[in-house]
This record gives C-alpha cells, structure tokens and sequence, in this order.
C-alpha cells in the first residue's frame, strides 16, 4: 500500500481491536484532508467504509452512527460533520492549527478604498504574552492586508512554534518588525504620521463604533492581563474601547484586535 492510510482486509483485521481504531482514526484523517478532492475523497471514503465493515459486530454506538453516516451521501459536509462527532465521542477536540483552510474562498478583487485604509494602518502589539494571539492577529491582519504589524517587548514574533500554528502561513505574508521597547515604537509611529489609538478599557475611552478615525494610523493593543502600563498609555493620541454588556469586561486581545481592525477598515466612519 502506498499510504498508511489504507488498509487491505487482511492487515486492518491483523491489529487487535485497538490497532483496527486506530487504523479507522487514520483513515478518517486523511478523508478529512481530502475533502477538497472529489476523487482522492471518494477513495478514502470507500476505505473507511470498508473499514468499518471489517469491525467486529456488535459495533461501539459512536462507531455505528459514523458507519451510518457515512453510508449515506458523500456530501463533504456531512462527512466533516460525521468525523468532528465521533472524535468528540473519543475526547478528541480541535486546535485552529489542526483546521484545513479552503483556498481560495470568496472574491479576490478586493475593495480599492478599503485597500487604501488597510495600507495606512499598522498595529503595535505591546508586551502580548500568547504566541497563539499573536499568530491569530497575523492572520486577521493578512484577511485585512494591514500594512504592517510591530511586536514588542516579550510579543512573540514569526520564528515562534505556537504563532504559527495559529498563523497557518500568514506569518510569511505580513509585514513585521520587532522592538524591544513599546515606547521606542510609539516614538518612531509618531515620528511617521501615525496617529496613534490605543484599545483600553478605560473611563477615557470612547466606542470603536463611535470613533472618527484619522489615518495614517497605529492601533496599540496591550499585555492580556495588564493592559497597557500609564506611561505607555499616556502616549496615545486617543482611547478606545469595544463596548461589553456582560459579566466579563474585555475580550480575548486577538478578539479584539480582529473587531477594532475590522470597524476601522470597513466601517463608514473611518475618513
């Protein structure tokens, strides 16, 4: 066989109970990574179909319903829906960097004056201590084409594991730079026409949605815990904020980041 992923009858029944669930486990991951293949998709389907017909009866209740699933339409996203359901009946859950992405989704020809805003926008990520945020903003930022993003202090940067698995290649399609100090980079901003809005929650700011932004522009977005320390905050043009009516009163910075970015770029008040 040419793959580890395909099985004759004799070696699938060759493993123990355990080794023949494993074995299925493969096969179904590699029908989800081809799921954008029609042929290679309706080969790995018959595999796992047979798969399932070479397991020992009685079948575990998780394992009949995929075996059901899957005798039915080979509609992909009925399938995607059949393996997420029986990974989640193993304890198996999903990390973004185990996520395929589809290519080349939705239109290309992207809107010329929101080309234009992104290109006057850069973001200064100060003393962020998750590398998998970090890895969320490039890729909210690639979506975006902001011009470019400035990491600082601990903020993880593109040579990171854990940023790239969030990133899922983006990292390599963003612009970037690194400085040791926030203030070092407020300073250069500044001294490059950047207005300089900073994302707090503080009794100062005012709501994103409610915002006339001035471009050219740098959002600076603050430590998880912290936020972002006075004197760093001091040095902002201006303060905002996104709005919250429930218990907790921020979101997740790479949350955030992807909202304030977004109004900023698309919304109509941006001038």
């Amino acid at each position: 066989m040419k793959t580890a992923a395909v099985y004759s009858q004799k070696k699938f029944q060759s493993f123990n109970t355990d080794g023949r669930i494993k074995a299925l486990g493969k096969v179904l991951d590699a029908l989800e990574a081809a799921l954008d293949d029609p042929f290679r998709r309706g080969e790995l389907l018959d595999q796992a179909r047979s798969c399932l017909s070479w397991l020992e009866k009685p079948l575990p209740d998780d394992i009949e319903k995929i075996s059901v699933e899957l005798s039915g339409s080979p509609d992909p996203h009925r399938i995607s829906s059949a393996i997420a359901a029986f990974r989640t009946s193993r304890g198996l859950t999903f990390t973004d960097s185990q996520l395929l992405l589809r290519q080349s989704d939705g239109p290309r020809d992207a809107d010329p004056a929101m080309q234009n805003r992104a290109g006057q926008m850069i973001a200064i990520l100060d003393n962020l201590r998750s590398a998998f945020n970090v890895g969320s903003i490039f890729r909210s930022a690639e979506c975006l084409g902001l011009r470019e993003l400035w990491l600082c202090g601990v903020t993880a940067t593109p040579e990171t594991d854990a940023l790239r698995k969030t990133a899922m290649g983006t990292e390599n399609r963003v612009k970037w730079r690194y400085f040791s100090e926030t203030a070092s980079a407020l300073e250069q901003a500044r001294s490059a026409g950047f207005r300089i809005y900073a994302l707090e929650t503080s009794p100062a700011a005012t709501s994103v949605f409610q915002t006339d932004f001035r471009l050219p522009l740098a959002l600076l977005m603050g430590n998880e815990s912290l936020g972002l320390a006075p004197e760093i905050l001091a040095q902002s043009d201006a303060q905002i904020c996104l709005p919250v009516q429930g218990w907790k009163n921020s979101l997740n910075v790479a949350v955030a980041f992807s909202v304030c970015a977004y109004q900023i770029v698309c919304g109509d008040r941006t001038c």
